[in-house]
């Protein structure tokens, strides 16, 4: 299979569509208790692990940016989605993770559960 290119968003784009209303699904990849700690506004919790059970529930109509730690696994993740039928031109990483967006929107830009 031939690699896959995927689209990186950084914080502050992803803060520009959200703000804007853009139909945009923010998928958290990290663990519930690391979710419920502190997570982007509206994002959807789904541990990485349960990715390959719960695909049924990611639309395949609007824009996903997969969101982990540091921005590694959701690469991964967003490769594996392309490799399932997602069009790769709606599938994006968030360059830095949850720990790029505390560094560039504050902690305050999170939302706890």
């Amino acid at each position: 299979m031939e690699p896959v290119s995927i689209t990186e968003v950084s914080p502050e784009q992803l803060k520009t569509r959200l703000e804007r209303g853009d139909e945009v699904v923010v998928v958290d990849l990290r663990q519930a208790w690391e979710y419920h700690a502190g997570h982007i506004p509206g994002a959807l919790s789904l541990f990485i692990e349960e990715v390959p059970m719960r695909l049924n529930e990611l639309p395949s109509d609007v824009d996903i940016v997969f969101q982990c730690w540091r921005g590694h696994t959701s690469l991964d993740v967003a490769a594996y989605i392309i490799q399932q039928g997602w069009p790769a031109s709606r599938i994006a990483s968030l360059s830095g993770g949850i720990a790029g967006w505390v560094q560039t929107q504050g902690v305050a830009a999170l939302q706890s559960a």
